[in-house]
């Protein structure tokens, strides 16, 4: 689907919790939106490409009349062998992207009814991988660098988290091991565009190998200059907002592994509180459900690792376009 159909259909899609509840009162009505983000309104075939296709199981798979394949409607996607009706997924949709304060698994499974913890837990992971984009334009013009600790109870056991943020703009957040240089720089060269002006504290890994050539001011200030004027104040708003999060919607319960799915989450919709419409937010979630490729309960489980932004090079997965935007 080409971006300005993506625009179009994010422009017509519901702005409030009724108008939402009106659009996609069915699951044909959802169906149909579904059809609409993947293909345009016409399916395709998954092998090659043609739209000479007829459905069959009421119009949840299509049989290709020149290659024969057949194709559902959610293989290669996201919710590929899902159970579940595309209502029961577009309400999950709405609840986790709409809420300022997102939503907690137990919540989401008492709320559609799921009979374990674990799918609700499950699908919200897959929610988060759609929150993701590809995408995203770098950091700038003027960008502020700090970084975290947080969750856990004592340093041992709290997680390092790198921040980088706008005035009044867009935030990224990333997971990592430590904030040494090559790591600052790693972050720095993923996020941030190359003409940015950085401000950061005094720390030593801010410099200008890690920066580059943009420009850079490193204040240092007592705690009594940072009352009167903080040079970092954006990235300290958006770390006690995400301190808060992680404990008042998920109690602090969030495993080191998974932290950056989470960090995601919450850049997705802090990034997108200025929307007009809330309900547009779910459309972007919805957009990539259809265009990223399946993810397994097992894979999240058993195949995630910690900071995997920052793993080694040999095993790392593309570190710049994957952050959230």
């Amino acid at each position: 689907m080409s971006k300005r159909e993506q625009d179009d259909l994010w422009r017509d899609f519901p702005k409030t919790a009724m108008e939402f509840e009106a659009r996609f009162a069915t699951e044909e009505d959802c169906r149909a939106y579904w059809i609409e983000a993947r293909w345009g309104g016409q399916p395709a075939c998954a092998r090659c490409n043609s739209t000479r296709v007829w459905t069959e199981r009421d119009g949840f798979l299509f049989e290709c009349a020149d290659c024969g394949h057949q194709t559902s409607l959610t293989s290669g996607t996201l919710l590929e062998k899902t159970r579940k009706p595309f209502k029961v997924w577009f309400r999950a949709v709405f609840e986790i992207s709409t809420r300022r304060t997102g939503i907690s698994a137990k919540d989401l499974q008492r709320i559609l009814g799921f009979g374990s913890y674990r799918t609700a837990w499950t699908w919200l992971h897959k929610l988060r991988s759609a929150m993701v984009r590809s995408d995203s334009e770098p950091m700038g013009p003027f960008v502020q660098i700090d970084e975290a600790l947080v969750g856990g109870k004592g340093g041992p056991h709290k997680e390092l988290v790198l921040v980088a943020a706008e005035a009044n703009g867009r935030v990224r957040l990333a997971h990592v091991e430590n904030n040494d240089e090559g790591t600052c720089k790693r972050f720095a060269d993923g996020q941030i565009a190359a003409d940015a002006d950085v401000v950061t504290d005094g720390h030593a890994g801010y410099n200008s190998e890690s920066l580059g050539e943009r420009g850079h001011e490193a204040v240092v200030q007592t705690k009594a200059e940072r009352k009167v004027k903080d040079a970092v104040q954006a990235c300290h708003w958006t770390i006690s907002q995400l301190k808060r999060w992680l404990m008042g919607t998920h109690a602090g319960a969030v495993r080191d592994k998974h932290l950056q799915a989470y960090l995601d989450e919450f850049t997705f919709r802090h990034n997108r509180r200025k929307t007009n419409g809330v309900g547009r937010i779910a459309a972007r979630v919805i957009g990539s459900l259809v265009a990223k490729p399946p993810l397994t309960t097992r894979q999240i489980i058993k195949e995630t690792r910690r900071c995997r932004w920052f793993a080694p090079p040999q095993t790392a997965p593309k570190l710049a376009p994957e952050l959230c935007a």
